[in-house]
């Protein structure tokens, strides 16, 4: 049972009960490339994925704008980027020209998070995270939350940022209510981690109680389905984020990211049907989007306003 009154604000937002196990099944790096829109689209409207976020300076992210005018029933969010991890399949800021910090010296967003950290100031990750979540509500994308790609954004340094926006928009966004161990690993981070969640709280914003990130290269792809199986019969009380990097396999996407191809391919065959979300009911877990926490966030603020 979950004995901190903070922890039940997602699910009493949500009309849950404490003990209820709530679930997002969610896909990330929705408009990298065409084959992660297909595969994404395609689970979110016929099959078990429940929402998904996209990363608005990649290539294929106007594509991802003209599905959600299709589709304005997809629930989609900003996946808040400042890392382009791809050898030779490479993308470039919104905000940054040539010589911009936010660029490595290929011209292209630097590949990892250490290269952000090192180089992109507060200040500069600030204009173009806001950039991203201007430009893909002018697009139409009817923006559900936030979250982050490859976690750069929950550095002490641009977390500040992260949570304004959430705030300025009044969306939910994806961070976790600490835990004694997560605290510990934060290292000098968890101060700013803490006064940030501090600060949600006072809102009355709903934090995640626990994310299940580790599902990509980590699970051989025939495994995956079996220990997503695993993972969810074995979930505790709480809302639960739980990410996935569904695309259609093809000879683009083996090129840009051979490594994970396999990987992303077998997410999406998990996902394309509803029978994960069959079995998730079997199991009296509740599933849920981003958009319902949204609107019910959006709803409760004038009250905790006053």
């Amino acid at each position: 049972m979950i004995e901190d009154a903070r922890m039940t604000r997602a699910l009493e937002l949500l009309g849950y009960a404490p003990d209820d196990r709530v679930l997002i099944i969610h896909a990330d790096d929705v408009g990298f490339s065409h084959a992660s829109n297909v595969a994404s689209f395609e689970a979110m409207l016929r099959g078990s994925l429940t929402c998904a976020s996209t990363l608005v300076p990649a290539p294929w992210f106007m594509e991802t704008a003209v599905l959600q005018q299709r589709h304005p029933e997809a629930d989609i969010g900003v996946h808040m980027t400042l890392t382009a991890e791809y050898a030779t399949y490479r993308w470039r800021s919104l905000t940054g020209g040539a010589g911009s910090t936010l660029h490595a010296p290929d011209g292209g967003m630097w590949r990892d998070v250490a290269g952000v950290a090192a180089h992109v100031s507060a200040d500069v990750a600030r204009e173009e995270l806001s950039a991203q979540v201007e430009l893909a509500l002018a697009m139409g994308i009817d923006v559900t939350h936030l979250d982050t790609h490859m976690g750069t954004v929950i550095l002490p340094q641009y977390l500040p940022a992260y949570v304004d926006l959430a705030v300025v928009h009044r969306l939910p966004l994806f961070l976790v209510r600490p835990s004694d161990r997560r605290t510990r690993a934060l290292g000098d981070g968890a101060a700013v981690y803490q006064a940030q969640v501090d600060r949600l709280d006072a809102l009355g914003w709903p934090l995640l109680d626990q994310i299940i990130h580790r599902t990509l290269s980590e699970i051989a792809p025939a495994d995956k389905e079996a220990t997503f199986r695993r993972m969810f019969a074995g979930l505790r009380p709480g809302l639960t984020h739980f990410l996935v990097h569904p695309a259609v396999a093809c000879d683009e996407l083996d090129s840009m990211t051979p490594a994970d191809c396999a990987n992303r391919a077998a997410d999406y065959e998990v996902f394309r049907t509803p029978a994960m979300r069959e079995y998730c009911a079997s199991l009296g877990i509740k599933l849920t989007g981003y958009r319902e926490i949204r609107e019910r966030l959006r709803a409760s603020l004038p009250s905790v306003a006053a």
